[in-house]
């Protein structure tokens, strides 16, 4: 009986880092209300959703805010020129498409493959800015070779945030009450697999 109502065991443990991510998610929607700093708020959330399956977690809100202030200036850049990209490819890929050269569908292959590698550095680019300290340039750099690098981890985590993607649109409630908070959770494990190859090994006890 003891065992079943013991705060530590798997099943109580599952409850609490599912009220987390409802948190964290409420969080991150607050934060991101602005819109500019969805960037700032997106990196806090993988600080402590990366935290989360280490189980090496603090204090939810404290934890975000946190992160959230440290990164703001760093994130900030990085959405915007992320935001530029995503406006100057969108547009190309449109006028490309209504076009009727002979050429166009090679421009258009060519847009959509720069707009998939530009996806790729989306989805790491925040927890790496979690997780490392580095210039904004470099940032992205690492962004792109471990997402070339990584390519199999690279497709699932393309596919389970494209699939959070058409869900969230599907069902708008879910995203208000967990949804970003949730994809953030199991992308982290995804992640942490990753980021322990360039953690140097006299760290790893405290990453």
């Amino acid at each position: 009986m003891d065992r079943i109502f013991n705060l530590d065991n798997p099943f109580f443990r599952f409850i609490g880092k599912l009220v987390d991510v409802v948190l964290l998610n409420l969080l991150w929607v607050i934060f991101s209300l602005p819109i500019v700093t969805i960037g700032a708020s997106t990196t806090a959330l993988y600080y402590v959703t990366l935290k989360l399956v280490r189980d090496r977690e603090g204090y939810i809100f404290k934890s975000f805010l946190k992160a959230f202030k440290e990164n703001f200036k760093q994130s900030t850049i990085i959405w915007i020129i992320l935001l530029v990209v995503a406006t100057i490819l969108g547009t190309d890929i449109y006028v490309v498409y209504k076009m009727e050269a002979s050429y166009a569908n090679i421009l258009l292959a060519l847009f959509v493959g720069i707009s998939v590698i530009a996806f790729f550095i989306l989805i790491y680019i925040f927890p790496l800015q979690a997780q490392f300290e580095n210039p904004v340039k470099q940032t992205f750099k690492n962004a792109l070779f471990m997402a070339t690098r990584h390519l199999p981890w690279t497709i699932l985590l393309t596919l389970i945030t494209l699939v959070g993607g058409v869900l969230t649109y599907v069902f708008a409630v879910i995203a208000v009450l967990f949804a970003f908070g949730l994809l953030a959770f199991i992308n982290s494990y995804i992640f942490t697999k990753i980021f322990l190859k360039y953690i140097p090994e006299e760290e790893i006890e405290r990453y």
